[in-house]
């Protein structure tokens, strides 16, 4: 493969971890500044990372059986490699294929160059024809054209004859904040990502997510002015329409449902910015995936260096792996189970578990080449990398890696697995548990490792234990769970027989206010289906692997116009100086477009002076809605062209 495509091969790559991280993990948080370097740090390194090889950095500072466990990663050499022969001989189609592939490439990156430049022509058009009635340090334009707001650059664009006067200072404002912060920095550098990617649909998923988080952070800094935020989000609805210059910062975004999801999205808390940290491990898979495979060098030792409670590093020059082994029907210690350990998949010895089912060994490591800087806390990478793997027997196969970086799969910490017999009916192949590495090696346990580490393990078995026994009874007991929560002891179990809470330490709500189980389950008696995202929302972070906060939703916040037929009958309007607003507490309703319940979205009370139309929906289309409800007020405050997702009243008359 020629340098140009596999330079190619390993920017889209790079990209679609970029993507893909954001999307599975910073998408839903509130942290929009951080989003937005983020994205365009990652995306710029991306260009960057496929020029670094990590063989030439990290091998020469570490040592060469460091370079033996990156030979057994695999690597994108390693993929693309063509087969050849031993005298560099290929088939004669390779040349062409690849060369067809550059050239489709080219001819498509020129139709986005001149796509871009298209923008660029109208954007220069849009200006020419303009009135610019201010030029200080923001110029701002006057076009008698019917758009949308938006700004480029240091300039702002709107037609005043479109907007009120109190719109036009919220328009404004969203349009200063894109100018003062050079927003149109990170839209062009999104531009510029798709005409060199254009093929690759993560580059084009990271344009989307930068302008997205762009309107996010204007629409947070407007909101923090003062601003109300139901009129800022009807104003959002009214300006909706496509822009004249489509590559620039405009006042509407067309992902304009997730805007006003984003803006009642409740604060995430500032321990989530622990994610980002999660982005450095990112870097390093790539630098290990895009390294280029060298000739093994003599082996030598290396050193595992820990950090003890914030003070002088520890040394060891030993890998231990231990953990614990039990039967997952019986919770039983799984005595004299031969376990294999291999070192870059060869056998190299074979231990067995003892009565409590406790196995234990100390793997060596090798000492770098270069003295190790006792200031410095930091680890350095391990040259061996080893498997601890049982295979045969009643029991179904399971693995565990060692390194001295990253200690176990678990997390960090010794395990404690309760392995599942091939005989067994419960799924999956087995529960795990994890006890903290560190926290033992910071603390003196004396001389006598493997006593005091086996110890160390039974001490926090118990509970382990005891949560397993419970699952396993639940199990046992109830074979086809029906309801949303099921309790079982002190547990809460869902419809996949998953433990998710417990009494006492899960808080419960539906529909924003704090619940019961038997509620919960009362809300959806009549709900055959799992729950899906739109239903429930899970907070982790209990104890062990449960939540500490559980939510659920009955109803839609939103919904598409009804069909035609459920209109005819089933609407009652309502004379608006004979309304009381108290009726609005007792029955369901909607505000302009908007389900309104304490604690679930928005929570707005409208003023009756505000209020235009009234209508009460009752039988079919109420439950089309909310198929709890007989009733459902639908308010509307605003022109009948700014209602969201308004269903044709006049149908009903």
């Amino acid at each position: 493969m020629t340098p140009l495509l596999t330079y190619l091969v390993k920017l889209a790559v790079s990209l679609a971890f970029t993507g893909l991280f954001y999307q599975l993990f910073l998408r839903r948080l509130t942290f929009y500044t951080w989003n937005r370097f983020f994205l365009l740090i990652y995306s710029a390194l991306s260009f960057l990372i496929p020029f670094i090889d990590i063989r030439n950095t990290v091998v020469t500072i570490s040592e060469s059986g460091s370079s033996e466990m990156l030979s057994a990663l695999p690597s994108i050499q390693q993929m693309q490699s063509p087969s050849i022969s031993p005298t560099g001989n290929m088939p004669n189609e390779q040349p062409g294929m690849e060369s067809w592939i550059l050239a489709v490439l080219a001819v498509g990156t020129a139709i986005m160059l001149i796509r871009l430049a298209f923008h660029i022509y109208s954007y220069r058009r849009i200006v020419k024809k303009a009135e610019l009635i201010s030029e200080d340090d923001i110029r701002i334009y006057h076009v008698k054209r019917n758009i949308s707001p938006f700004s480029f650059g240091r300039s702002i664009f709107y037609n005043p004859e479109m907007h009120r006067e109190d719109e036009l200072k919220d328009i404004i404002l969203h349009e200063y904040i894109h100018v003062r912060q050079r927003h149109t920095l990170d839209v062009i550098w999104a531009e510029i990502l798709c005409v060199v990617n254009w093929y690759n649909p993560f580059a084009w998923m990271i344009r989307h997510a930068i302008r997205q988080n762009l309107e996010y952070i204007a629409d947070d800094q407007v909101l923090q002015h003062a601003v109300d935020p139901r009129d800022y989000q009807y104003l959002l609805l009214k300006v909706a329409g496509v822009p004249e210059f489509r590559i620039a910062n405009r006042f509407n975004f067309s992902s304009l449902k997730q805007r006003i999801v984003m803006m009642n999205r409740k604060r995430t808390s500032r321990l989530f910015l622990v994610s980002f940290l999660f982005a450095l491990p990112l870097l390093v898979v790539l630098l290990l995936f895009f390294r280029n495979d060298i000739e093994k060098e003599p082996d030598t030792d290396v050193f595992v260096m820990f950090e003890r409670n914030g003070g002088p590093a520890v040394m060891q020059k030993d890998i231990y792996a231990a953990g614990m082994l039990l039967e997952q029907k019986t919770g039983k210690p799984l005595k004299n189970l031969p376990l294999a350990i291999s070192f870059e998949g060869k056998k190299i010895k074979e231990i067995r578990t003892d009565a409590d089912g406790f196995y234990y060994e100390v793997l060596p490591v090798r000492k770098p080449t270069k003295p190790i800087d006792p200031k410095r806390h930091i680890y350095r990478y391990p040259s061996s990398h080893y498997e601890i793997r049982y295979d045969g027997g009643d029991y179904s196969p399971f693995s565990l890696y060692e390194g001295a970086v990253f200690d176990t799969l678990f997390y960090g910490g010794f395990g404690i697995v309760f392995q599942q017999s091939m005989r067994n009916d419960l799924r999956g192949n087995f529960d795990m548990y994890h006890v903290s590495k560190r926290d033992f090696f910071n603390s003196d346990h004396g001389p006598d490792t493997r006593s005091a580490l086996k110890k160390y393990l039974l001490a926090h078995l118990p509970p382990f234990l005891e949560e397993h026994n419970l699952k396993l009874d639940f199990h046992a007991e109830v074979p086809y769970p029906k309801k949303v929560i099921n309790k079982f002891r002190n547990g809460y179990f869902d419809r996949r027989k998953q433990l998710i809470g417990y009494e006492g330490l899960t808080k419960l709500f539906l529909d924003g206010k704090p619940a019961s189980y038997q509620e919960v389950n009362e809300a959806f008696s009549n709900y055959p289906y799992m729950l899906g995202d739109d239903k429930v929302r899970k907070v982790w972070g209990g104890r062990g692997f449960i939540c500490k906060e559980i939510s659920y939703l009955t109803f839609d916040l939103y919904k598409s116009p009804p069909p035609a037929a459920l209109l005819h009958d089933n609407v009652e309007w309502k004379d608006i100086g004979d309304f009381d607003l108290a009726e609005l507490k007792n029955i369901p309703y909607f505000l302009d477009g908007f389900r309104q319940t304490y604690g679930a979205g928005s929570n707005l009370m409208p003023a009756k002076n505000e209020i235009r139309k009234i209508a009460l929906f009752t039988g079919k289309l109420a439950r089309y809605y909310d198929p709890k409800c007989e009733k459902i007020w639908w308010v509307e405050t605003r022109p009948e062209n700014e209602v969201f997702e308004r269903p044709d009243l006049a149908l009903a008359r």
